[in-house]
């Protein structure tokens, strides 16, 4: 999912003062014609709440990010502090913070994959697509210090791992000869870079666990689920870069072409097929080809596996559309 700066018509109301922060998420406002205002950001999710009436509820950033400063509000709101326009301080160019200004773009996406070598398969991919990239992992230190090595491939065990494109092979080679360097000067070097990152740490992605846990296995269900893993897709760039526009645009093909998105729902005791859904705006279900292709080769095969909790509990199967 694309973000940049939020698409929100101005609310046009006038402030006696910049928001103030009022525990790690809340943020308190007063309009100068007395109304309570409170503003909440949690988990990329900007609420905004006039005398206790929600107004505005909408995501601005990926799950992950968790400041925001009062000016940003105010500029991302289109309000106003005693009639003088907020306008938010520009972020230098890659910084680690977020910028809602629009002068840069953000993707995210997550992306369920087999155990077995697909995540080295979709990085070969990616580099192969973009002759002379690098492969490079990073590790930031005490003050925002990096040290950052190349490798020739993705392991299974690696964490994560950045494609340099179109880097100047002069200064990468000082930055990997180099003990640290600067986060400026790494970003300064990887203008271009996608990031893969393994996200699932542990997780019961099959969903497995989790039914048998609360008496599954006692109804004899007929259900088979693969081992898999869980990658982000990761990638900032100013939104005016004509160059980084066709680096996205290759990577939006690569990941078309690799992953599938839209589940079916199917109730595990009766088989019934109880519902779909293709929405995933956020791009957080999205799955193999491979993976969807095991899965259509039998009935009984599953992406993952859950329970329903409406009136009674329903144990249910998701199966690729």
């Amino acid at each position: 999912m694309f973000y940049s700066r939020p698409d929100i018509k101005p609310l046009g109301w006038d402030l006696t003062g910049l928001p103030t922060p009022n525990g790690s998420r809340n943020f308190d406002g007063l309009t100068s014609d007395g109304h309570a205002l409170d503003f909440r950001f949690s988990s990329g999710w900007l609420t905004v709440e006039r005398d206790e009436e929600e107004v505005l509820s909408q995501q601005i950033a990926p799950f992950g990010i968790t400041d925001i400063w009062p000016e940003d509000i105010c500029d991302i709101l289109g309000l106003t502090v005693n009639g003088e326009k907020i306008s938010a301080e520009p972020l230098p160019p890659m910084s680690r913070g977020f910028d809602w200004s629009g002068r840069m773009t953000y993707w995210r996406s997550s992306h369920r994959i087999k155990w077995d070598d697909e995540a080295e398969i979709l990085v070969r991919t990616i580099t192969n697509t973009f002759p002379g990239s690098v492969l490079l992992q990073p590790s930031w230190g005490s003050g925002l210090r990096v040290r950052c090595r190349q490798i020739k491939f993705l392991m299974r065990t690696d964490e994560m791992v950045s494609i340099g494109i179109d880097c100047d092979k002069s200064r990468l080679e000082k930055m990997l000869a180099a003990e640290t360097v600067s986060d400026d000067e790494f970003h300064s070097v990887l203008t271009h870079r996608i990031d893969v990152i393994r996200s699932d740490h542990d997780a019961d992605l099959t969903g497995i666990k989790f039914i048998r846990a609360r008496g599954a296995d006692e109804l004899d269900l007929n259900y088979d689920v693969q081992a898999q893993r869980s990658y982000r897709i990761e990638t900032e760039f100013r939104t005016d870069d004509v160059r980084a526009q066709e680096v996205m645009k290759e990577l939006l093909a690569i990941i078309n072409g690799f992953f599938c998105r839209g589940i079916q729902v199917v109730n595990l005791q009766t088989g019934a097929v109880i519902g779909e859904d293709r929405s995933d705006e956020e791009d957080t279900r999205s799955y193999s080809r491979s993976l969807r292709d095991w899965c259509m080769e039998r009935p009984n095969r599953y992406l993952s596996v859950g329970i329903l909790q409406d009136k009674e509990r329903v144990f249910v199967g998701y199966r690729p559309l």
